[in-house]
Order: C-alpha cells, then sequence, then structure tokens
C-alpha cells in the first residue's frame, strides 16, 4: 500500500478552500492508502504568533478534520512537534542545502516582502527544508501538493537525492499528487486572491454560524453586469461563485449557467448559502459533539503509530551519517 504524507498548518479555522483543495480528496485517499496526516504546528511558528492561539488552533483544527470526516481508524493524525526525529532530519538535510536555492523558495520572499518591517527569522528559510524532513521520515510515496507548494516538493526530491548520493540509498523520492479537477477557490471580496485565513473577510470558514456565512456570501464581490456566466477574466467574481456551486451541487458550468438564467446575482448568491449550509450540515453536528479530551486523545494515539515509524526511519540514518 502505498503511503501518503501531508500536512496542515494550525494558524486558522477550516474553510471552503481548504475542503475543496485538500480534504476532500484526503477522504477518498484514507481508503486507499496508509495516510500520515500531519498538524504542522512547528510550521506556523515560521511567522508571528501568540502561543495560546497555537495551542487552541491544533485542537480546533483537529477537531474540524475529524468533523469533515478525517477518520483515525484510517488516517495517522499526529503533531508535527510531538515527533523529534523531523528535527534531527532537517538538521542533516539543513547540511545539504543551498543557502542561495533556500532564498529563491516563494514562500521565504513572500515572507520577506509581508514583514519586511519588522523582518523575518531563519525559520522561514528553512521551512522548505523541514517540510523536506517531514516527507522523508515516513519515506512518503505520494505526497499532495497545491501548485504553490510544487517548489517545495521538488527541493524535497532534490534532498533525497543528495542524501541517497552522499549516504547510499535511504529515501524514496516522493511524487506530487496534483488533483487537475480541483480548481482554485478565490477570495469573496477580492477574486484576484486565493481563499486565505489572512483575508478573513473573503474567507468562508465551514464551520461559522449560518448569520456570518449568509453575510459573507452576500457580499460577496461581483461585478456591473447582470448576467451569470462563467468568464473568468471578465467576470472573476461570478465566475468564482459558479465554481462553489459547482461543487457544493456536482453540476456542470453550462447546467448552472442555465438554471440561472434570467435571474439575479442574489439568485445564486442565496442558492449558495442553502446549499453550503445542506452540504456541511452532517459535519457542524459532529463538530459540536467532538470533545477536547477525545481529541487530545486521537492525537496521542497517532503520535504512538507516527513516531515508531519514524523513529525507525532515523535509527538507520543516524548510522549512515556517522552519528551512531
Amino acid at each position: 500500500m502505498k503511503r501518503i504524507l501531508t500536512g496542515i498548518k494550525p494558524t486558522g479555522k477550516i474553510h471552503l478552500g481548504n475542503y475543496l483543495g485538500f480534504i476532500k480528496d484526503l477522504l477518498i485517499f484514507q481508503k486507499r492508502y496508509e495516510v500520515f496526516l500531519m498538524i504542522a504546528d512547528l510550521h506556523a511558528q515560521t511567522i508571528p504568533y501568540q502561543p495560546k492561539e497555537l495551542k487552541n488552533n491544533v485542537i480546533e483544527l483537529t477537531k474540524s478534520l475529524l468533523a469533515l470526516g478525517v477518520d483515525p481508524r484510517q488516517s495517522i493524525i499526529f503533531k508535527q512537534s510531538d515527533i523529534s526525529a523531523h528535527l534531527y532530519l532537517c538538521w542533516f538535510l539543513s547540511c545539504l542545502s543551498y543557502i542561495g536555492e533556500l532564498e529563491r523558495m516563494h514562500e521565504f520572499k513572500e515572507q520577506k516582502e509581508r514583514f519586511k518591517k519588522i523582518g523575518v527569522g531563519a525559520g522561514i528559510l528553512l521551512y522548505p527544508v523541514l517540510q523536506a524532513a517531514d516527507i522523508l521520515i515516513y519515506n512518503a510515496d505520494l505526497v499532495p501538493v497545491g501548485k504553490d507548494q510544487i517548489q517545495h516538493l521538488e527541493l524535497a526530491r532534490e534532498l533525497a537525492r543528495r542524501f541517497n548520493q552522499r549516504f547510499g540509498k535511504t529515501f524514496k523520492i516522493p511524487e506530487a499528487y496534483f488533483n487537475p479537477e480541483t480548481e482554485k477557490i478565490m477570495s469573496l471580496d477580492d477574486p484576484s486572491k486565493k481563499m486565505s485565513k489572512s483575508l478573513p473577510e473573503g474567507c468562508l470558514e465551514i464551520f461559522a454560524s449560518a448569520k456570518e456565512i449568509k453575510d459573507k456570501i452576500f457580499r460577496s464581490v461581483t461585478d456591473s453586469e447582470k448576467i451569470i456566466k462563467y468568464d473568468p477574466l471578465k467576470k472573476p467574481g461570478i465566475s468564482n461563485l459558479i465554481i462553489i456551486y459547482k461543487h457544493l451541487t456536482n453540476k456542470s458550468i453550462d447546467e448552472i449557467e442555465n438554471e440561472f438564467r434570467g435571474l439575479m446575482y442574489n439568485d445564486l448568491k442565496e442558492k449558495i448559502y442553502l446549499k453550503f449550509i445542506q452540504y456541511f450540515s452532517s459535519a457542524q453536528s459532529r463538530y459540536q459533539q467532538i470533545k477536547e479530551k477525545d481529541v487530545i486523545t486521537i492525537l496521542e494515539q497517532g503520535k504512538k503509530k507516527a513516531e515508531k515509524v519514524a523513529q525507525d526511519n532515523l535509527a538507520k540514518i543516524f548510522k549512515l551519517v556517522g552519528l551512531k
């Protein structure tokens, strides 16, 4: 059985873009593959954060994933910080990494620009090296990625090759899993940007109140025309809403255009709101039932399973690099 490693940072609440771009596929993966699902709390420390908020976010993120259908009997769910082997391998791989190639990483460039007034720490420079360690310590076969993460996966593949050449064949060269049918969900208030936790006004959080969900959908950016037609270049706002409705209903774009022919933008927004509530009603009910103690137990169980695999691999790596 092929092994998948995937992770998500606990930096905010789960939104529709997360679900359609990552979690929906994960629910299929866990039935077909051996899935290691990492709550990437160390990665969340690369930009300014509040310790209490981070701790709470880990619990809320795990709770959300469970409510949406991630099954701890099928997926190994664990905290990145619970597995020290990630950090050991990160060090070994950082010694094989070149500063120039790390400075060319888009994540480093973006965060350096974002925090240029206060500066960025070295953690953001080493972010992709730790990401490579996350993948390689489990010898993952497949890594689900969006287009914005392909550069990091390519570095992981290159570092695996360098390690294998220097110390002997150790790591599989991981392959990217990219779903070509997963359209990028854009921000509701700025359809030129991807839906993101960093743009809260345009971010449709799955477990928000019905009022907040409705308000955000009805405030979403459209255009001055009255035609409900898919045209990403000329009508990016409406096109984004059509894509959201498409995923909530499994209808084709042609079917949606015919359904709303002659109707108003608010008619589309009303239908999106109703379908959104219907689509996630079961998950929202499960979310209310999951207790913090249940989350802690599941993360502890995941830690034991992940740690066994990681430590077995680390023991071999220690011998290869001359530390044992």
